[in-house]
């Protein structure tokens, strides 16, 4: 039997108050703060034994693509209005680091969370609430465009290998989605040509800053790797370019967008789920919603988790550095 499409894991109270005192008890301002970031492993080994057993389960037997952790510790109310200025530019109560740090605990199960020096000001989390500069667009700050399903930053080789979303609060219900390949609805054919290190793979706008910042160059690569019987995924429909001198290419991508959208599902995230994506094998989406900006709306957090470090060490300031100057 095919494993579910998003594994989960519901906390008890006993659990979710542990979690609680854990996170009060980390004298910590900032989860950017490295030291912090160091030690993020260690604690998290102090997380109560089914959660952890849960996420090295989903990190080690690539079962399902995704999966919800319920129940987590997040004050809601008390971490104020959904943000409309993102970064560093607005200062977090007490409540909301907490949040912050349980993200990272978690995350520390699956990897080492990181950030890019082009978004978000560089901070390792992201808020990911609506902005009415960006209402129109497809970004993680827009609201009225839904975001199409897609590899996160599938354009860069250092991306995540995991995505966590921790919801803040989703009074509206909007549902995020998730796919995956079923490899077995490709012909052969289909593979061979979509495992060809020929597809263009570029930035989203998130990543444009200004004129005066370099706007990373995209990527050359395949579409599927890894296993030739269950390989990994790297597409965003949005942002590939395809070769114009491949004969049968246009044919083989509309094959494989068939074969991941007869598996997508439209999921809600409620306060204190926390959601991850295994980025080599999930794609992600998010529904259009109406945005009202009075403090209410839809407010998720993302952090971005690799499972090597050091695959980005050329990129980054210094081996404790977590931030990407990409």
């Amino acid at each position: 039997m095919r494993p579910p499409v998003v594994a989960e894991y519901t906390l008890s109270s006993t659990e979710a108050e542990h979690i609680q005192s854990l996170a009060e008890s980390l004298d910590v301002g900032s989860v950017d703060d490295e030291r912090f970031l160091t030690r993020a492993a260690v604690w998290a080994g102090e997380l109560p034994r089914n959660l952890r057993a849960f996420l090295e389960d989903f990190r080690a037997t690539e079962g399902s693509p995704a999966c919800r952790v319920a129940g987590l510790p997040v004050d809601s109310e008390r971490m104020g209005p959904t943000p409309v200025v993102a970064g560093r530019r607005r200062s977090k109560a007490a409540s909301e680091i907490r949040a912050e740090l349980v993200a990272v605990l978690l995350s520390s199960c699956l990897g080492d969370v990181f950030g890019w020096r082009l978004q978000h000001d560089g901070l390792l989390i992201h808020d990911l609430a609506p902005r009415p500069e960006h209402e129109d667009t497809g970004l993680g700050t827009g609201s009225r465009q839904h975001i199409n399903w897609h590899t996160e930053d599938s354009f860069h080789p250092c991306r995540a290998d995991y995505v966590g979303l921790l919801c803040v609060r989703n009074p509206a219900q909007v549902p995020t989605t998730i796919g995956f390949l079923d490899i077995s609805l490709l012909s052969d054919a289909d593979r061979r040509m979509l495992a060809e290190p020929v597809f263009t793979f570029k930035p989203d706008p998130s990543y444009f800053v200004s004129d005066a910042e370099p706007f990373p160059g995209p990527d050359r690569g395949s579409i599927l790797y890894g296993d030739s019987a269950d390989p990994y995924l790297r597409f965003d429909q949005d942002y590939i370019d395809l070769p114009a001198d491949v004969a049968g290419v246009e044919d083989a991508v509309a094959c494989l967008r068939r074969a991941i959208e007869v598996n997508l599902i439209h999921l809600s995230l409620r306060s204190g789920d926390f959601l991850f994506l295994d980025n080599r094998r999930a794609v992600h989406g998010r529904a259009s919603f109406q945005a009202t900006y009075v403090g209410t709306e839809r407010w998720v957090k993302r952090v971005n988790i690799t499972s090597d470090l050091k695959r980005s060490r050329h990129l980054r300031g210094s081996a404790s550095d977590r931030v990407i100057r990409v």
